[in-house]
């Protein structure tokens, strides 16, 4: 009850109280001569009351009026009863809303000291209803489904579509099955009874084009519970101009460039016979030498394959060239290894490596299928960036950025096996992989960064854009222009936001430059439903778990006590202080 009570003249405590020190030693000094009687004390006493009371009525005394709701709820999708419940026991006058999407979550209700959010939580772009209030978000359940799924949204032709995910909840005998275009099952894998699953499901792809693929879960007879799209772009595999230089010919090399030679690429291979004399091949290009190695010489290529000798007796000129055509014209590097390649992990082709005891290694395109491997994978802490992990999520091929190229390589020992086994498919998948990630990129006037292909009709989806033009005018197929806001540090960047109105496919262009399209896939709200609801769990618990230093709870109001009480008291000691010497004197 106290702590409710505040004073209005707050700011004049100091001076009313001295003033009423002042005061009391005044009387104290005039009533002296009376110190030695029990009366003294009786009329100092009485005299600090009515000052008092004085005091008090100059500082006006007030007691703030706590607001009739006090505390709200918003309600969304998949709340939990039994939390609302206990909220309710806990605070009598509990204001409840609903939140519905993209509309004013208070309305005309007056926001509270607390805001309790249950359920999945708000979506994102309605954050800024709540930056200024404590909010305590309670979320429900997990929802049951898959609440995590990753796939490269761009493919090459012939190589391997993976997608991975975590489904939440399983039921025992239901399948996941990845369906192609047409709806014909390419992959499927059984759920078991388990509170999360991981899963992958594999696929070849064969030609270019969009496509969409889905992932369907059925019953133990067969029914359709749910189907989730999967848009995919599929391009045609690049021809890359290849050149390879051996220290000495080895089955490696024999088996990677047939298969290089098969794939349309174009291939130079220099083999060393003898100190000073090489052996030339040519693959699907002219019959052109070359000999040393130069920046001019370089430039053609996108990619050089060198064995661990090669790389070691470069001399300095030849190595200067090569770091400067990976530096400057983004040049892929690919080494292959051997025994003595672990021992320096400095330099130009060094990389840090961690011993391991297993020489034999599964990779997740195949799964059912050894691979011999040198005993050492790659230290995941340095700036390695992956092409291919194991079952155990370590490193097995990889590289690193030199300049605007890569230096890349690979763990794994004699892969032509795979083709003497009778794996080629599985081979090319994995040499597509590593060639794919290692060699030169085409420089691009206009770059659209597509990390999300999936858009939701009526939701914003945000498109970025890397550019030399100077004012880029972006535009979608119906003709709509969409604002762009430049980045203030890196002026080349650009970034957007449309709301898509129809499904299916859509492009997104520059009037300057319409060759360079964005293409992206709208779906419905009902697609991926667990792995959003999902997603916006986690992205409520991370923004209403942050600390808010502007945010400041409501004041409450508040009103004047009535002084009639202290008037009273300062009348009746003032009276008792000018009667009762009276009635002794008489």
């Amino acid at each position: 009850m106290i702590e409710n009570i505040t004073f209005l003249h707050s700011n004049w405590v100091w001076q009313i109280a001295s003033c009423t020190l002042l005061l009391w030693m005044v009387f104290i000094w005039k009533e002296w001569t009376h110190a030695t009687t029990p009366r003294f004390w009786i009329r100092i006493a009485v005299a600090f009351l009515a000052i008092g009371s004085l005091a008090i009525i100059a500082l006006q005394p007030a007691r703030s009026i706590p607001p009739k709701d006090t505390k709200i709820v918003v309600l969304t999708s998949g709340y939990q009863p039994a939390q609302l419940d206990n909220l309710k026991k806990e605070y009598r006058r509990l204001k409840i809303l609903e939140y519905s999407p993209n509309q004013s979550i208070f309305g005309k209700t007056k926001t509270s000291d607390t805001v309790f959010v249950l359920g999945s939580g708000v979506a994102p772009f309605d954050f800024w209803q709540l930056e200024n209030n404590q909010v305590q978000y309670m979320p429900g359940d997990v929802p049951s489904g898959i609440i995590r799924y990753h796939y490269d949204q761009e493919g090459v032709v012939g190589t391997q579509f993976l997608l991975e995910g975590i489904y939440n909840n399983p039921t025992s005998g239901n399948k996941l099955v990845l369906e192609g275009p047409g709806g014909n099952g390419v992959d499927s894998i059984s759920l078991v009874t388990d509170q999360q699953q991981t899963f992958k499901l594999t696929t070849t792809l064969k030609t270019s084009g969009r496509y969409v693929f889905s992932v369907t879960e059925k019953d133990t007879i067969g029914n359709i519970l749910s189907r989730d799209p999967i848009p995919m772009i599929v391009k045609d595999r690049k021809k890359l101009k290849v050149l390879i230089v051996n220290d000495f010919p080895t089955f490696e090399t024999k088996y990677l460039k047939n298969y290089l030679s098969e794939m349309g690429h174009e291939v130079l291979v220099k083999s060393k016979i003898t100190k000073g004399k090489f052996k030339f091949e040519y693959f699907n290009r002219d019959r052109i030498p070359m000999s040393a190695f130069t920046e001019k010489n370089l430039s053609p290529f996108d990619l050089v394959i060198l064995d661990a000798n090669t790389i070691k007796n470069l001399g300095r000129n030849a190595t200067t060239a090569l770091e400067n055509a990976v530096r400057q014209q983004g040049l892929g590097v690919f080494i292959q290894l051997d025994e003595t390649s672990f021992r320096s992990r400095k330099g130009f082709a060094g990389f840090d490596y961690i011993s391991a005891k297993r020489t034999e290694t599964k990779l997740p395109i195949t799964p059912k299928t050894k691979i011999t491997t040198y005993p050492f994978v790659f230290n995941n802490q340095t700036e390695i960036l992956a092409v291919h992990r194991d079952t155990d999520k370590k490193i097995i091929s990889g590289y690193k950025y030199i300049g605007k190229g890569k230096v890349g390589t690979t763990v794994l020992e004699g892969t032509y096996e795979l083709i003497l086994d009778g794996n080629t498919q599985e081979y090319q998948q994995l040499w597509a992989g590593i060639l794919t990630a290692i060699a030169k990129k085409e420089t691009a006037e206009v770059d659209w960064d597509a990390n999300q292909l999936l858009a939701i009709k009526d939701q914003p989806y945000i498109t970025t854009l890397r550019t030399k033009v100077a004012t880029p005018e972006v535009i979608i197929a119906d003709g709509y222009r969409i604002a762009m806001q430049q980045d203030i540090h890196l002026p080349n960047r650009w970034q957007g936001t449309t709301y898509p109105k129809k499904l299916g496919w859509h492009q997104i262009s520059i009037a300057q430059d319409s060759t360079t399209v964005l293409e992206y896939y709208v779906t419905d709200t009902t697609a991926w439903l667990s792995q959003l609801v999902y997603d916006r769990m986690q992205q409520n618990s991370r923004f209403f778990d942050r600390s808010i230093p502007t945010a400041k709870a409501p004041r409450a109001p508040v009103a004047p006590i009535n002084p009639i009480g202290l008037y009273i008291l300062f009348l009746c000691c003032m009276g008792y202080l000018w009667l009762v010497p009276k009635i002794e004197t008489t």
